[in-house]
């Protein structure tokens, strides 16, 4: 019995066996162990790496800088709270743990269990240079273990001062600075080894994100996390408890430099954060890593753009002195290759806020066009001559407001649109469906927030807003035929080497049809010439654009905005103040249409002197008819002209060929001639006009005798009624003509006169003295006995007229 007992011990030892080796095998090939990189020491040593990025036309822009702005320093000038402030950030076991720290795995896979992803990390300081020289920041099992065996290899090459050592000559800090000594001489002006703890934890609290962590970028979370780490090392033994209270009582300032001397720094900044997006590298490797870019910059654009930020065309400063900020940027349409942009009055800080691509500000009126007009043309069928009526519109508890709280009655889309008319565009969106109108803006690149699924959409009410290159980029389909390219800032990257390992790639996508897209850029010209963009009109190119203009609450604005577009480029400025209060806030003087349409239109007639001047293609498809206006005003629907609609009231609008009114303007058509029209006498023997209309117009009664005609009065009747007049001021014995004349009710009211054509009806009466008997019988040839409606005599003459004439 023995003796199996043994075999069953050895044969499950062996099966034991067998599966472990097997797991780790089939772990092995699961994971790729057999790509896994070596540790390479040149990586952590050789760190610079010379860049370069070139134009859109391959010429020089700037250098890609890794080794000059590091300075190397050893670990044992620094003294230990500089080192302690490091660790407690980032790894505070970092002296008991051989590459990898198994109690913060576990703590943060169980809390990546609990959230469903990959939010948690776990790496030490080894496995955090690992990542940074070796590897992607690809958050994968594989990517994790394979960075976890290469930190235990660099445990094994290197003691832990080495490695802290140069971890902290490696990292990248925010404001250009690699490597701790340059961090701190471009934060605080100072030696590392001259920190105070706080200053420490300072640039530690950076490391974690520097465009949102740094003192100079966000002040607020630099003072959060660096009190967490000033904690930390207080809770360990790092700080003693009055060094702990001293530095969470210090006043930390980074100092203040001039503004860096970087060509064309807005943009430099944001082809690095998209290559950095493209290329999945941290800024270090990206800086550092040898690579050229070839960028779609036009420096001379970029110059002019920029040139435009030295001038006086800014609103006023708030009382406290702070300056209103403003960014702008330039698309080409046919593409989306961003050209020149602005992130601010002025760049101080590499790699901070840009705000011509991180902004997100509401866009007020300058939203409308792709938020209700685009989709509406588009997706619903309306057209430029498309009627809505303005006014006071309640939508549920929604009660929005036009501008000066001023209503136009029947107006058409590009009256609504030319004067912004805030209740128009919202019955539009309520019309073609608010998950319309949102699926379009985000199909040109709008991004929206749940929440932004109500009718001030419509107003360019946002719960984050969009920036100015996303809004350019969005306005550029309206001139290029109806296809949106998301707009990008790099064509090509190459490694050091020179192979290829980015190229840009874009077909677009078809958001509108071409008519539609034509529709909207004549729309939109209409805004430029006669609307709330006027300040571009002089311009001697092609241009249409949108103005937008977002109010505070009590009075002021907040945000203002020019977009603005030719057929090549596509334009975009925004001013307003980065945190807007009651006491930083723009003057209700100051819209979409005043400074910011200022800049713009400086800018554009720069670019464009001695440049061709592009105009927009019409595309086949398209037609044009002549409208009645007054028929639009009175019976709220487009109607064509006749040949009666005087010229001062006709109007041509474009169609999409199809979709052009076939019912003709009624609105001038001259009333008919009375019914029947008769002089009787009334009780007191004077004369008695008695009128039976044939339709509904205002009857003028003309009396004419030798030497005298003048109008007696004018009566307003309908068919089926009849109208009567007594004529109180008819002298005895004088022979009267009598005339009624029908005049277009409707058009007198609004103080045009159309007569005709018309049959003017005649009555001539003698009215004879003496006693009441014997005028009577002169009235009725003698006839007495007649009613009080028997008529004299009547006869007609056949006068046409046809004339529409204001009236005095």
């Amino acid at each position: 019995m023995s003796g199996k007992r043994r075999l069953v011990k050895w044969s499950v030892a062996v099966a034991l066996i067998l599966c472990v080796v097997l797991g780790v095998a089939l772990a092995a090939d699961y994971f790729n162990v057999s790509s896994w990189q070596t540790l390479d020491v040149e990586k952590l040593t050789a760190l610079a790496q010379t860049g370069a990025m070139l134009d859109a036309d391959g010429q020089f822009v700037t250098t890609l800088v890794g080794r000059e702005n590091r300075t190397a320093i050893r670990l044992d000038t620094l003294p230990d709270h500089v080192k302690n402030a490091f660790l407690a950030a980032e790894d505070l076991r970092f002296y008991k743990h051989p590459g990898f720290d198994l109690t913060r795995i576990v703590g943060a896979l169980a809390s990546n269990l609990r959230t469903g992803g990959y939010g948690q990390g776990a790496s030490t300081i080894s496995q955090q240079l690992i990542k940074l020289s070796h590897l992607s920041s690809q958050k994968t099992v594989a990517r994790k273990l394979e960075e976890i065996y290469l930190a235990v290899q660099l445990e094994h090459r290197f003691t832990k001062d080495e490695i802290l050592e140069m971890y902290l000559n490696y990292i990248y800090f925010g404001q250009g600075a690699y490597g701790v000594q340059a961090a701190a001489q471009v934060t605080f002006g100072v030696n590392a080894a001259d920190l105070t703890p706080a200053q420490a934890a300072a640039l530690a609290a950076a490391i974690k994100a520097p465009s949102a962590y740094s003192i100079q970028s966000n002040p607020e979370n630099n003072r959060q996390r660096r009190g967490y780490i000033l904690s930390t090392m207080h809770e360990n033994g790092m700080l003693t408890d009055e060094a702990y209270a001293q530095a969470m009582q210090e006043e930390l300032s980074p100092v203040q430099t001039a503004a860096v001397q970087t060509e064309y720094g807005w943009f430099v900044d944001a082809v690095l954060d998209e290559a950095e997006l493209q290329l999945d590298v941290s800024a270090e490797t990206l800086l550092a890593g040898g690579y050229t870019i070839i960028t779609t910059l036009n420096q001379e654009m970029q110059s002019l753009l920029e040139e435009q930020y030295t001038k006086d065309v800014f609103p006023a400063n708030a009382t406290d002195g702070t300056r209103v900020q403003s960014a702008a940027a330039c698309v080409d349409t046919a593409t989306g290759a961003v050209r020149a942009i602005v992130g601010g009055r002025e760049y101080l800080t590499r790699r901070g806020l840009n705000r011509a691509t991180q902004l997100r500000r509401q866009p007020g009126s300058a939203l409308k066009p792709l938020a209700v007009y685009a989709p509406a043309i588009e997706y619903a069928g309306y057209t430029c001559a498309s009627v809505i009526l303005d006014e006071p519109t309640s939508f549920g508890s929604y009660q929005p407001r036009n501008a000066g709280n001023a209503y136009y009655g029947n107006v058409t889309i590009r009256t609504a649109l030319k004067n912004s008319l805030n209740i128009p565009a919202c019955k539009l969106m309520e019309a073609v469906g608010v998950g319309n109108c949102r699926r379009y803006l985000q199909s040109v690149g709008i991004a929206l927030d749940d929440r932004d699924a109500n009718l001030s959409l419509a107003l360019g009410s946002m719960t984050y807003g969009t920036s100015p290159t996303a809004l350019a980029a969005a306005y550029a389909p309206f001139a290029n035929g109806g296809i949106y390219y998301e707009p990008y800032f790099i064509e090509t990257i190459l490694d050091r080497d020179g192979a290829v390992i980015y190229q840009h790639q874009d077909s677009g996508a078809r958001v509108l049809s071409t008519q539609s897209a034509y529709l909207m850029t004549n729309l939109l010209r209409t805004v430029i010439t006669s609307g709330t963009g006027t300040r571009l009109a002089s311009l001697s190119v092609p241009v249409a654009g949108k103005t937008g203009t977002v109010n505070m609450t009590g009075s002021g604005n907040r945000d203002v905005w020019m977009a603005a577009y030719t057929a090549e480029l596509s334009c975009v400025v925004w001013m307003g103040f980065d945190e807007p209060d009651a006491s930083h806030r723009l003057a209700s003087s100051v819209s979409g249409g005043t400074n910011p349409a200022t800049l713009m239109k400086n800018f554009l007639s720069a670019w464009y002197t001695g440049r061709s001047k592009p105009d927009f293609k019409q595309p086949g498809g398209i037609v044009t008819v002549e409208l009645d206006k007054k028929a639009i005003e009175w019976r709220g629907a487009p109607m064509l002209a006749t040949s009666l609609t005087p010229s001062s009231y006709r109007i041509r609008e474009i169609f999409i060929d199809g979709t052009q009114p076939t019912v003709t303007s009624d609105v001038w058509s001259a009333p008919s001639a009375a019914r029947s029209f008769y002089v009787s006498h009334s009780d007191s023997g004077q004369p008695l006009l008695v009128i039976e209309p044939s339709a509904t117009a205002v009857y003028r009664i003309q009396r004419d005798a030798v030497g005298e005609s003048r109008v007696l009065t004018e009566l307003r009747g309908s068919a089926g009624e009849k109208l009567y007049y007594t004529d109180a001021s008819a002298l005895p014995g004088v022979t009267y003509t009598y005339r009624v004349i029908p005049i277009h009710a409707e058009l007198l009211d609004n103080g045009i006169v159309l007569e005709g054509p018309q049959s003017v009806q005649v009555a001539r009466v003698q009215a004879q003295g003496g006693g009441l008997g014997d005028w009577l019988r002169n009235l009725f040839g003698g006839n007495t006995s007649q009613g009080p409606e028997t008529p004299a005599s009547i006869f007609s003459e056949g006068t046409t007229r046809q004339q529409a004439l204001p009236q005095n």
